[in-house]
């Protein structure tokens, strides 16, 4: 598939669908089970962060109450003593060089429950700074999920 800004090779059955962005090229991919794979080349992409409500031991919870009986806890994630954040992230993240660029790659930890996609910090300088880009599916079917793992290697950028 070609974006002009960059290539890869995918399944035939994928198709793109452009979207009318303003400073980026950016759009989505349709996968031949709908899934869909979003991708932004621009310096705005957005980084791939597996964001998550703040996590909290009950031992910590019960002080901080103590300090603040009125602070909203309901979107803190209470956790036991024995486990840690890396228990409620569901991608794990590797680093890799991708045509010489070093990008950030996430896979779920388990099929259909993650994010699935790579993140390249800056392909180069631009007139609104860095170049990022960014290509990614969220609980992707199992097909869907491999397939795009293995078109990440094989990007290309227009240099």
């Amino acid at each position: 598939m070609d974006f002009h800004s960059f290539t890869f090779q995918a399944p035939k059955d994928w198709h793109q669908l452009r979207l009318d962005a303003y400073d980026s090229n950016a759009g989505i991919i349709v996968t031949k089970n709908n899934d869909s794979i979003y991708y932004d080349y621009g310096p705005y992409s957005n980084s791939l962060e597996q964001l998550s409500a703040p996590i909290i031991t009950r031992k910590d919870m019960n002080e901080l109450l103590k300090v603040n009986p009125d602070i909203d806890t309901t979107e803190f994630i209470i956790i036991n003593a024995n486990e840690t954040q890396e228990d409620f992230i569901q991608s794990k993240v590797t680093y890799k060089k991708i045509d010489g660029y070093k990008a950030k790659i996430l896979a779920p930890k388990q099929t259909g429950k993650g994010m699935t996609g790579i993140y390249i910090d800056s392909l180069k300088t631009g007139s609104l700074g860095k170049i990022r880009f960014n290509l990614y599916g969220t609980n992707l079917k199992k097909e869907s999920q491999t397939e795009l793992l293995k078109a990440i290697q094989t990007l290309r950028f227009t240099k």
